[in-house]
């Protein structure tokens, strides 16, 4: 078959001619669908810029809100901790403290009261013995001018010595009902019933008993009278009264009645001392007869001096008592300090112990590869943009 060259130059230009056509097509639709792809990842990048600016602006709000919330849940523990520590520490220091300047100011009180009235004592004492020489002097004047008076009269004559024993022991400092009793019943063993003028007490629940006695009959004879015969026979009678009192004195046996403990010797007061002493002047022995029989004669001189000795004996053992009390005071507030001091160590360890508190936490907070503080920074890295910036200390 014969196919001319010119046909088949023209067949290949068609051919040709066609080919391109097919390829312009082609690359028209691949233009346009490479339009179409290039709208379609231009939407999306805009949409994805869209979502990481949102995603930005709400990286910073949660940085923002994560710490505030932390700021304020800091400060709300470390307000709230340290408010009832504050709270706790005032209230047991002021539950230690109050008693403890209360007996301070109790013991410092009676420090002071019980020294201020040492001190009057001192003085009152000081006033006494100056007031003993014109009392006794003023007592004998009184003694002389009664005495006259009441010559003959027995009964009289009791209770004058009685009264004189009562001034006597008004003098001496001693007080009625503690340092001493007047008048009291007491029974002895068979069961009689027995009277003693005066019981003085002594330290240790010791007692002395006083018996006035007067003789002043035959006394005043002896003085009346001007012939010597009647004056040795007066005398003589003014001993023997002297004498029977003391028998009566040591034959009640005052040492054995029930409640008292007293010794074997009982005071029987004379209240004219002149008499006395002319007795003794007149019989030497009669003061060692009557303390054989357990009876000491004492005049207003004697019996005020020993009552005052027993008055000073008294003012010892008060004030003895009263520097055992401040003694044992001082053990009390001293045992309160000590307790005081304990309870305070013990503040001192909560202290410490919340410091450690405070450090474990906050070590919490900044410690470690995951720690908080370093989390809140990565959020600033990301792209949070806060207005504050965690120090950089706390983040090494």
């Amino acid at each position: 078959m014969n196919i001319s060259y010119e046909s088949l130059l023209l067949g290949m230009l068609i051919g040709g001619l066609a080919m391109r056509l097919f390829s312009a097509k082609r690359a028209a639709a691949d233009s346009i669908s490479l339009n179409r792809e290039i709208a379609h990842l231009a939407t999306e990048k805009k949409v994805l810029e869209e979502q990481l600016v949102s995603f930005k602006k709400h990286v910073d709000e949660l940085s923002a809100q994560n710490k505030l919330q932390f700021e304020n849940l800091a400060n709300q523990i470390i307000e709230n901790k340290s408010k009832s520590f504050t709270e706790y520490t005032e209230k047991t220091l002021e539950s230690m403290l109050k008693p403890f300047k209360e007996k301070i100011t109790n013991f410092e009180k009676s420090v002071e009261d019980k020294y201020s009235s040492e001190a009057r004592e001192r003085h009152a004492l000081k006033s006494e013995i100056l007031r003993l020489i014109s009392l006794n002097d003023r007592m004998s004047e009184e003694t002389n001018s009664l005495a006259r008076a009441l010559r003959g009269d027995s009964k009289v004559q009791g209770d004058w010595g009685e009264m004189v024993l009562s001034k006597i022991l008004e003098a001496s400092g001693l007080r009625e009902g503690e340092d001493y009793i007047t008048q009291s019943s007491h029974k002895n063993e068979e069961g009689d019933r027995l009277r003693p003028d005066v019981i003085i007490n002594l330290p240790d629940e010791k007692h002395v008993v006083v018996d006035a006695k007067v003789s002043l009959k035959a006394y005043d004879l002896h003085h009346s009278s001007t012939e010597d015969v009647q004056k040795e026979k007066c005398l003589s009678e003014h001993i023997r009264s002297i004498d029977k009192h003391i028998n009566e004195l040591s034959e009640k046996h005052y040492d054995k009645l029930k409640g008292l403990s007293s010794p074997e010797i009982v005071f029987m007061f004379v209240p004219i001392e002149p008499a006395y002493l002319l007795a003794m002047h007149a019989d030497a022995d009669l003061s060692m007869r009557a303390w054989k029989k357990g009876v000491a004669i004492v005049t207003a001189t004697t019996l005020l001096t020993s009552l005052k000795t027993v008055a000073s004996i008294w003012r010892l053992e008060r004030q003895n008592k009263n520097a055992q009390e401040i003694a044992q005071e001082g053990a009390r507030l001293y045992d309160k300090f000590v307790g005081f001091l304990e309870d305070f160590e013990k503040i001192g360890h909560i202290f410490e112990t919340g410091s450690k508190q405070f450090s474990q936490a906050m070590g919490k907070l900044k410690d470690g590869p995951g720690n908080v503080f370093r989390k809140m920074e990565l959020l600033r890295e990301l792209g949070a943009s806060p207005n504050k910036k965690i120090r950089q200390d706390l983040l090494e």
